[in-house]
C-alpha cells in the first residue's frame, strides 16, 4: 500500500473529474538502423497479429525518410494489413492508426496466451491473470460507451498494479490497513480503525469517505436485476468465500463499514470509485506518490509521469484486445 494516509486526504477532496482517452505523444523515435536488417516476419498473412520486439517507429511511408506517426512500445501488437512489404517496411494498423514499420522489429504473435505488455515489461503469470479476469468480469460491467469502460479499466488497473495488488493470486479479498505500527494486511471481516487508510479489492480503491447508500445504489445500477445481498453474495463467492460458509454469510450481512469494504471489494463497484482519484491525483495532478522507484511494481509501472501515462496507455490497448 502507497503513500495511502495522504492518497485518502487527496480522495476525500474529489469532486469528480474525468478525461477523455489518453493520446500520447512521443518524446523521441525508436532507434532504428534498417540499412543491413533482414525482416523477422516470415510466412506474413494480411489481417494476422504480430507483435513487436522491440520499441519500433510507425511511419507515414515505407522507409526512414518517412515523419514517424508513433513509437510502438515493446511488446505491443498490431495488425499487419498487406503481406508485402515495401524496402522491408509492411504497412500495419496500431490500435486502429495505419502506418508503415520495418518487418525485422515485428515476429509473429504467439498462438494463444501471449505475454501482456505495459511500460516494455511482461506482466507476471499472477498479474496476467489479473488483467485478463478484469477484461472478462469487470469491464463488461461498468458504465457507459465502449471506449468510456476501457479509459476506467486501464486507469484503475495501472493503479492497482503499480501498487502490487493484482501481484495477489486472488486480489478480490485483499483488505489492507495502516495502523500506528504501519500497514497491516487484514482479515475479510476486520474492520480498520476511524480515520485510518483502507485499501479493498482488485482495484485498490479506499474505503473511507464512502457513503453506504450511495454504494448501493451504485451495486445496484451496475448489476441491473440484482439487489444488494446478490452483489455481495457473488462478491464473496469471486473472493474465495463459499456459499454456506460463515464467512461468506458475515459478507452478506454485513453492516456499516465491512458492507461498504465489501461492496467496493466487487470489480465493477470498485473500478468505478477509483478511477476519478486516479484521474485527479496521478492524471489532472502529478502527486508524488503516484509514481516512484522504491518498489518493484512501482519502477515498473510508474517510475515517472511519462512512463504512468504510457502504462495507461499500453492497458487501454490490452483491454482494447481483450474485450468483445
Amino acid at each position: 500500500m502507497r503513500s495511502l494516509t495522504l492518497s485518502l486526504c487527496a480522495a476525500l477532496l474529489l469532486g469528480g473529474c474525468g478525461e477523455g482517452v489518453l493520446e500520447l505523444s512521443e518524446e523521441s523515435a525508436a532507434p532504428e538502423d534498417v540499412a543491413e536488417t533482414q525482416s523477422s516476419l516470415s510466412s506474413p498473412v494480411a489481417g494476422g497479429t504480430i507483435r513487436s520486439t522491440t520499441a519500433v517507429n510507425l511511419r507515414t511511408g515505407p522507409s526512414t525518410g518517412y515523419a514517424v506517426i508513433r513509437v510502438v512500445a515493446a511488446g505491443d501488437t498490431a495488425t499487419l494489413i498487406s503481406a508485402t512489404p515495401s524496402g522491408g517496411f509492411y504497412r500495419v494498423s496500431h490500435r486502429g492508426t495505419a502506418g508503415w514499420s520495418h518487418g525485422a522489429y515485428w515476429e509473429k504473435a504467439p498462438a494463444g496466451g501471449s505475454p501482456l505488455y505495459v511500460n516494455g515489461h511482461a506482466l507476471t503469470a499472477t498479474e496476467a491473470a489479473n488483467v485478463r479476469r478484469i477484461a472478462r468480469d469487470v469491464v463488461p460491467r461498468l458504465a457507459g460507451a465502449r471506449s468510456d469502460k476501457l479509459r476506467v479499466a486501464a486507469r484503475v488497473t495501472w493503479w492497482s498494479l503499480k501498487e502490487g495488488v493484482l501481484g495477489i493470486s486472488n486480489p478480490i479479498g485483499y483488505s489492507n490497513c495502516n495502523t500506528p505500527s504501519g500497514d497491516r494486511r487484514i482479515g475479510p471481516l476486520e474492520v480498520c480503525g476511524a480515520a485510518r487508510a483502507w485499501q479493498v479489492g482488485a482495484s485498490a480503491v479506499q474505503v473511507p469517505g464512502k457513503s453506504l447508500a450511495a454504494l448501493e445504489a451504485t451495486a445496484r445500477s451496475l448489476h441491473p436485476g440484482l439487489n444488494v445481498y446478490d452483489v455481495l453474495w457473488r462478491t464473496a463467492v469471486d473472493a474465495g468465500y463459499a456459499n454456506g460458509t460463515p464467512t461468506h454469510g458475515a459478507i452478506v450481512n454485513s453492516t456499516g463499514d465491512l458492507r461498504r469494504s465489501w461492496l467496493l471489494r466487487n470489480g465493477a463497484v470498485g473500478f468505478t470509485y477509483e478511477e476519478p482519484v486516479v484521474a485527479y491525483e496521478c492524471i489532472t495532478h502529478s502527486y508524488g506518490w503516484c509514481y516512484g522507484t522504491a518498489w518493484d511494481t512501482t519502477a515498473r509501472y510508474a517510475p515517472s509521469r511519462s512512463a504512468a501515462l504510457r502504462a495507461i496507455d499500453d492497458l487501454y490497448a490490452v483491454f482494447d484486445r481483450l474485450v468483445p
